[in-house]
């Protein structure tokens, strides 16, 4: 890899893990701010709720924008904005201010789509599947290893300091950034469809805090039907305005195409399917060993054994691009999806010991990260080059929103089971098999994507081909 292209994918990179391991270790000290600031936890759980939905809405958003503008001047942008939140967030008085400050710094997400295009304009195509594997793996472990640092760390220090320091980072990969992130050309037409972000906005927005409430309020909950059916009313009116529109912000007729649609439904699936690991197994390996399943594990245990998710997806994604080559990306795009579906069921049948816990998650670690690096690589070979960081945008709110899906799913099935509150061994068992059957629905997407890239890289075989490399690469 060259120097230009180690830069070129390093400072985005590190800026993506650096703010996965900042919301990581949030949760652990949620309890210190609650106790700080002296408010409920139904207030202080909207930290979360307004980081998720500015996320929500700054991923479709930026990635429409990358695909129009400079993607280095976008970049500088989006870090600034969310320097800024962490500062207002480290500096808050009152938890109102910190609710602020989270719900500015959560535009960080906007990075990834705008960062696949970065890479598809920057680099030659070996080395953009190596970044978006990249990008991957650096999620992957950064969420694992901020469940190991949160203990050690909020401990030590100021929870204030997570602010802090994820401030100072930030400073450091802009700085990065500005001697090794070219600059791209702007798109020759095309404007920012407003009205469109707008109505999406408040759409997913709806549909976000309908899915947070959920957990409190109730599905019947009056109060979530209406935010769900507003929900519905806003993403429909979008639909309306974005097909009639001849520059929208998403382009469904082309999200409609084979391979958007089917990378798209994989990261709904993948975030659905993750339910089993994100919510059941710490709940598990936080019981008390004489239950018979749990193993009495603390924070920084849970990290441990939760570990092993982040270090098999960051060394697997970036082979995803030479095991495309050997085994045809198809072949890939299956593989991951089975061996989520594995993982998960390993921990239905075998979670009696630590090595049991490991294996199961190192399993599940691979399938996520080789399933969403290769639909990653699929939008990137076969969509149009002005289009393919906003069908990013798309891939990644698809997972986000079923990951929430999958939470309040969870929760259910292990509440179904609850017994003088704690969660029964065949709750556990169920939520695992459950995670297990949904993951291979992600197969079923599998066989929409085309099994060649269409086009010349373009998606579309009428369309001209991508263009080259906006830098030379040594």
């Amino acid at each position: 890899m060259s120097r230009s292209a180690f830069g070129i994918i390093g400072a985005p990179v590190l800026f993506i893990g650096i703010f996965t391991l900042l919301e990581t270790m949030m949760a652990p000290a949620l309890p210190l701010i609650q106790q700080e600031y002296a408010v409920p936890p139904g207030g202080i759980a909207w930290i979360f709720t307004g980081g998720l939905i500015s996320s929500a809405i700054s991923t479709p958003v930026f990635g429409r924008l990358a695909d129009m503008y400079n993607k280095r001047t976008l970049l500088f942008t989006l870090m600034a904005i969310t320097g800024t939140g962490a500062l207002i967030s480290g500096l808050a008085p009152n938890a109102l201010v910190l609710i602020i400050g989270q719900t500015v710094q959560g535009v960080w997400l906007g990075v990834l789509p705008l960062t696949v295009g970065l890479f598809r304009d920057t680099l030659a195509p070996e080395r953009s599947a190596t970044g978006n594997g990249l990008i991957i793996g650096a999620a992957a472990l950064s969420s694992t290893l901020g469940l190991i640092l949160a203990g050690p760390l909020t401990s030590l220090f100021s929870y204030r300091w997570l602010f802090f320091l994820a401030l100072a980072c930030t400073l450091l990969t802009a700085l990065w950034a500005w001697y090794s992130v070219p600059a791209t050309p702007r798109a020759a037409s095309g404007r920012v469809d407003w009205i469109g972000g707008l109505l999406l906005g408040a759409g997913l927005a709806l549909l976000m805090l309908g899915l947070t409430v959920s957990s409190g309020l109730g599905w019947t909950d009056s109060a979530t039907l209406t935010l769900f059916a507003f929900a519905a009313l806003m993403l429909g009116l979008w639909a309306i305005v974005e097909l009639r529109s001849d520059d929208p912000l998403v382009d469904l007729r082309l999200l409609a195409g084979r391979s958007p649609a089917g990378a798209t439904a994989m990261g709904f699936v993948f975030g659905f399917a993750s339910f089993g690991l994100v919510v059941a197994l710490p709940t598990m390996l936080s019981l008390p060993a004489d239950t018979g399943y749990g193993l009495g594990a603390d924070t920084l245990w849970i990290g441990i054994y939760m570990f092993p998710l982040g270090v098999t997806g960051t060394l697997v994604a970036p082979l995803v691009a030479p095991m495309t080559r050997l085994l045809g990306r198809r072949t890939v795009l299956l593989l991951g999806s089975v061996l989520l579906s594995a993982g998960t069921a390993m921990l239905a049948f075998w979670h009696s010991s630590p090595w049991q816990i490991v294996a199961g998650v190192a399993v599940s670690g691979l399938g996520v990260s080789i399933g969403l690096t290769a639909g990653l690589n699929v939008v990137a070979a076969d969509v149009p080059a002005d289009r393919a960081a906003g069908v990013s945008g798309v891939v990644f709110v698809a997972k986000s929103i079923g990951g929430s899906f999958g939470a309040q799913l969870g929760g259910m099935v292990l509440a179904a089971g609850t017994v003088s509150g704690v969660p029964s061994e065949s709750s556990f068992v169920n939520t695992y098999l459950l995670s297990a059957v949904l993951g291979l629905l992600a197969v079923a997407a599998v066989f929409v994507i085309p099994a060649t890239v269409r086009g010349s890289q373009s998606g579309n075989p009428d369309l001209a081909p991508t263009t080259k490399p906006a830098v030379p690469q040594g």
